[in-house]
């Protein structure tokens, strides 16, 4: 059991440091996830619903997918065209 606990503990301080993003993998992690976009033409003032913003590849989007739910209920303060990556500055 002694031996059990030393390896646990030496693994354990072996596992430390952190993780950094090398930039090779960048282009990677960019495709490999989603930013919200515009499905369909959204007019100025529309309400943002299911119906005219979706999460779409690549992940070079300003609005990441994980604020979709967030987005929902608010207005555009301007025109946007299908296939779009929304960016913060373009709703209220």
């Amino acid at each position: 059991m002694r031996d059990l606990i030393i390896g646990v503990n030496a693994i354990f301080r072996a596992s430390g440091g952190t993780k950094t993003i090398l930039s090779d993998e960048q282009p990677t992690i960019d495709f490999a996830y989603a930013s919200v976009v515009s499905i369909r033409d959204i007019a100025k003032d529309e309400v943002l619903d299911q119906s005219n913003i979706w999460v779409k590849r690549p992940g070079t989007g300003q609005i990441p997918a994980e604020e979709f739910e967030n987005m929902l209920g608010r207005k555009v303060k301007k025109d946007v065209s299908v296939n779009t990556q929304l960016r913060y500055d373009d709703i209220f």
